[in-house]
């Protein structure tokens, strides 16, 4: 029986709802692990409503509040909105990422004090996402045509006090997406396909980074990543991002495709 999942729009950070391709007796090579923890953390035609909780070296915390609006763009694409609506700080900043399947996605942030909405690319892909332990690259992460995927041995891993058997699969990205990794371990869930752990590496061939599903919520047939957690392991700092609330199969009409773009963004600023 096929199952929908459904993942959070960061990594990104940032997650379409689909149907999962049904299992089968030959095990999955290491290509297809990645294609469907992919689908499986992607958010499709939904409106969701989400904190960050962003925590220094200290265990000090700041708290920011969110909009997510998500859909499918032609070719499969993922079209990302994101409206920080607190605190009063930052109220107003938006996020347009709209996946590029044949190349660098297009990503736009406006900030009302500049009231242009100014392109991420490039360098600058690799910087902090408002002041966060995500990267404007993590927003992407995971698609299955940014890297060379090899399938490691199966093993298991505790997260959040819950044990998983996991595939493993270790990505090295290619050059043409000025990636700032040099290697992308995935752990996905042998049963559901949900990545439940994910490890980045620098330059160096050093870890840097972890992200974590921590908690998974089923609802129905469909799966909802309720918690990620970007832990920097050099900084000693993280970011959890919470759903707090979530609407899935969205009628069109409240994610028109103008919405989606530069001039939407820069209007609604």
């Amino acid at each position: 029986m096929t199952t929908r999942r459904l993942r959070s729009p960061f990594v990104l950070l940032f997650l379409s709802l689909l149907l999962a391709a049904p299992a089968s007796a030959a095990e999955p090579t290491a290509d297809e692990i990645i294609k469907r923890s992919s689908e499986n953390r992607t958010v499709s035609n939904s409106i969701q409503k989400m904190t960050l909780e962003i925590y220094d070296k200290s265990g000090n915390s700041r708290i920011r509040k969110i909009t997510s609006r998500t859909r499918k763009g032609p070719q499969d694409a993922t079209w990302s909105y994101v409206y920080f609506d607190e605190p009063e700080d930052v109220a107003g900043v938006q996020f347009l990422s709209v996946e590029n399947p044949t190349g660098e996605d297009d990503q736009w942030m406006f900030m009302p004090a500049i009231g242009t909405a100014n392109r991420i690319a490039g360098s600058s892909r690799k910087g902090s996402f408002m002041g966060t332990d995500f990267s404007y690259e993590d927003m992407s992460l995971g698609q299955a045509d940014d890297g060379d995927h090899t399938m490691r041995a199966k093993t298991s891993i505790t997260v959040a006090g819950e044990t998983f058997e996991v595939h493993v699969v270790e990505t090295v990205p290619k050059a043409e997406t000025k990636s700032a990794y040099t290697k992308v371990v995935t752990y996905v869930d042998v049963v559901e396909f949900m990545p439940r752990q994910v490890d980045l590496f620098d330059k160096k061939g050093e870890q840097i980074k972890r992200m974590s599903f921590s908690s998974v919520e089923k609802s129905g047939e469909v799966l909802v990543p309720k918690l990620i957690t970007m832990e920097n392991l050099k900084r000693g700092t993280k970011t959890n991002l919470k759903v707090d609330e979530y609407e899935v199969n969205v009628d069109a009409s409240k994610l028109p495709d103008e919405m989606f773009t530069k001039e939407y963004i820069e209007g609604e600023g």
